[in-house]
């Protein structure tokens, strides 16, 4: 399984630009078959790239290392850490929502009303 993996992303990284449907279904299956966070990060990165979500300039090449990272990983050649921080890494493909406009909220009512209110009088206009 974990070799199919190596051989998949390497036909998608060589293809580029272009990308074969089946091949991105194919990895994606295989990375999922696996389940290990990094795995699961990797076929979400897959995913996006193939919705156009990421640029695959920027992309292809680090999910080509990550899924080595992943393979080596299976075989009991790296520790944890080195898998988390690969998974970390793909993680920072995924696209985030915009932030929110900032809102400067400035009184609509002048303070002077405020209390001319609380006096039980007229504000003054």
């Amino acid at each position: 399984m974990s070799a199919r993996i190596e051989t998949l992303i390497t036909e998608l990284v060589r293809a580029a630009p272009t990308r074969d449907a089946s091949v991105i279904a194919a990895l994606r299956d295989e990375l999922h078959a696996v389940a290990t966070p990094l795995a699961l990060a990797i076929a979400r990165a897959v995913e996006l790239v193939d919705e156009d979500l990421v640029d695959p300039g920027i992309a292809l090449p680090a999910l080509a290392e990550a899924c080595a990272t992943l393979v080596a990983g299976l075989a009991g050649r790296l520790d944890a850490a080195v898998l988390a921080t690969a998974q970390f890494q793909i993680e920072t493909l995924t696209p985030v929502p915009d932030r929110p406009p900032s809102l400067t909220v400035a009184p609509d009512v002048p303070v002077s009303s405020l209390t001319a209110l609380s006096r039980g009088r007229r504000p003054r206009t």
